[in-house]
């Protein structure tokens, strides 16, 4: 599980994510010296910019933004197995807490995913005292967008329809998109400023997108509801 968060990141930090994200395209076996070079700084600076992502070193992020790090397990139990073992509870709190920032929360997924943003809206309600909408159209979002608003879309793979036109349309309300993708997708890394990859292990590439099974969805939506919870709980 990871999560990219480019609202964390200073100017200078902003340059390196965009340098370095276009030439491990490239390059995925690029080194840290050869990533500092190309950066102008130093290979201690890459250091801190990967673990201020939320990386552990720069091997796990270039492994993470290459792709290296992603395979295919077609046994679903099996895969669950190593989804929960992986499971991030950092990532969990962080987000929990980047939802309490927004006056509105607006949920949006594609098919079987809408279905992720319905229960999510059915537990946030009873714990956050802001309006929360689940919504299946695009145009029910330009209805409901204001400024400070926050859109979580779910998405498996990122591939079933460009987000690209939502995600500039949401931008320009001065609102915010955050992607929650089982699948990570460099593409997503590159244009969008908010991303967490639930797993590294990926469903059969044979299925549809609409034939993949969202567990690790709720799975992370039940973490996020328990966490809100006992900060609740705390005060």
């Amino acid at each position: 599980m990871y999560i990219v968060n480019k609202e964390l990141l200073n100017s200078l930090e902003r340059n390196i994510y965009s340098i370095l994200i276009k030439e491990i395209k490239q390059n995925d076996a690029l080194s840290i010296t050869d990533a500092a070079s190309l950066c102008g700084c130093s290979p201690s600076k890459i250091s801190k910019f990967v673990q201020k992502l939320g990386f552990r070193t720069y091997k796990e992020f270039l492994a993470f933004i290459s792709g290296n790090a992603s395979m295919v397990i077609a046994d679903e139990s099996e895969r669950l197995n190593k989804f929960l073992e992986n499971f991030n509870p950092e990532i969990v709190n962080q987000f929990a807490a980047y939802l309490k920032k927004f006056e509105k929360i607006i949920l949006f997924g594609y098919g079987p995913s809408f279905i992720a943003g319905q229960y999510f809206e059915y537990k946030l309600r009873n714990l956050l005292d802001i309006p929360i909408w689940a919504v299946a159209h695009e145009t029910s979002i330009n209805d409901l967008l204001s400024k400070n608003n926050l859109v979580v879309i779910f998405s498996v793979t990122g591939q079933f329809k460009s987000f690209t036109e939502l995600y500039e349309n949401i931008i320009s309300k001065n609102s915010k998109a955050a992607f929650i993708l089982e699948e990570g997708q460099r593409d997503f890394l590159e244009m969008y400023d908010y991303t967490i990859t639930l797993s590294n292990y990926q469903q059969n590439p044979d299925l549809l997108p609409h034939e993949k099974t969202r567990t690790t969805f709720f799975a992370f939506i039940e973490a996020v509801i328990k966490q809100l919870e006992t900060v609740s709980l705390e005060k």
